[in-house]
């Protein structure tokens, strides 16, 4: 994402300031100061195949989930913990540029170690009221990104006709069983490989639901991208 001309004259003039520091930054387009950006947490999953579920912490979070390979930026902490919460539920679209900037430059990063790039990308939908509510959908737009750094479809899979009841503070049975019969694929030829977007991995419930769906219609490999994963004590 190259800076115009335009752009970096409007950075000379009035840089933005670091979402996280407050500090000025030194990059036009960019939301964080360079020692902000090289001191963000993250997980370095080249060693485990690019792969989150063969970590020991995210294994004992998740068992037995269908999806077949996991992929995230972090732990769901700060400062993402709080970027996350800011753009989702406060749409406060400064947040959102950011972690979007942050997911395109870590595709970028994983196709560059020779990860395993899918036939097509997808996300987790939201109903219309909850879209009305929100005006937009966080997984799709992180979608976009993948799609973008990897020059590869992003198809919308799924629908959600019914609203779905929020999921915080529920467990994964909870959050399954809220899930039945509000989602539906609509798609009938799928390729062999499909990733999935979300924002945040908590129980797995969704990404699980929406991963048997797609088995159940002969997709070979499920794996998901996430921006953070919560930890499991």
């Amino acid at each position: 994402m190259q800076a115009t001309l335009l752009q970096q004259l409007v950075h000379l003039l009035a840089p933005n300031c670091c979402l996280w520091c407050h500090m000025q930054v030194q990059q036009a387009q960019t939301q964080l100061c360079d020692y902000c950006h090289g001191h963000l947490p993250q997980l370095d999953l080249s060693w485990v195949d690019h792969n989150a579920l063969l970590l020991p912490d995210v294994a004992k979070g998740l068992p037995r989930v269908k999806f077949d390979r996991l992929y995230s930026l972090s732990w769901y902490r700060q400062p993402y913990k709080h970027w996350i919460s800011s753009w989702k539920f406060q749409q406060q679209h400064a947040a959102g540029e950011l972690l979007r900037q942050l997911f395109y430059q870590q595709a970028l990063l994983y196709q560059q170690q020779g990860g395993d790039l899918p036939d097509c990308i997808s996300y987790t939908p939201i109903s219309v009221k909850r879209l009305q509510e929100r005006g937009f959908n966080q997984a799709k737009l992180l979608a976009s990104e993948l799609a973008q750094a990897w020059q590869i479809p992003c198809l919308s899979l799924f629908q959600s006709p019914d609203l779905v009841p929020h999921q915080i503070g529920l467990n994964r049975r909870q959050r399954l069983d809220n899930l039945k019969g509000k989602i539906q694929l609509q798609h009938a030829a799928l390729p062999r490989h499909i990733v999935l977007v979300d924002d945040v991995i908590t129980t797995g419930a969704t990404l699980d639901y929406l991963s048997s769906l797609l088995k159940a219609k002969g997709v070979q490999t499920v794996s998901v991208w996430t921006l953070a994963i919560t930890r499991a004590f």
